[in-house]
């Protein structure tokens, strides 16, 4: 009965990617082990969509899930090697009402591209609440075949 240790979500954060929510929880649990467990809940509202990058010979492909969005709330940035991919809902007052009713929702993440890309021929696609980018590298960036000559 007493080697029954409850598990908890400091030992998975040393897998995770760094987050400074993550570093922070994991900083108070060190300072307060037993910090009690119905607050925990309401600090894990992250929200963790599917994003996937491929890449081919001419070609990164990124595919992000964002469901619930309109295709006008959502914005791809190109910037050097850095793509932002962000959407967010637009929450307006009725004119009787001080105050908007519903929630505002927001999807934001920064990928770093492994290579250069060329900006002009970028494309993105929203359908059925999937972000697919089309990103085609460079000349300077696709692989070229050597042939190897036996000596």
């Amino acid at each position: 009965m007493f080697g029954l240790v409850p598990w908890r979500e400091t030992e998975k954060a040393a897998f995770l990617p760094m987050n400074p929510r993550h570093e922070f929880k994991a900083l108070l649990d060190r300072f307060f082990p037993n910090w009690p467990l119905p607050f925990e809940p309401i600090m894990e509202r992250e929200c963790f969509w599917g994003l996937t990058m491929a890449e081919t010979e001419k070609e990164m492909i990124v595919r992000a899930e964002v469901p619930g969005f309109a295709p006008e709330d959502v914005e791809v940035h190109l910037r050097g090697n850095e793509l932002l991919l962000r959407a967010a809902t637009k929450v307006e007052a009725k004119e009787n009402e001080e105050k908007p009713t519903g929630t505002e929702r927001r999807y934001e993440r920064l990928l770093s591209l492994p290579v250069e890309i060329d900006p002009e021929k970028v494309e993105a696609r929203y359908h059925n609440g999937v972000l697919e980018v089309h990103l085609p590298k460079t000349p300077a960036a696709l692989v070229k075949r050597v042939p190897v000559k036996v000596t």
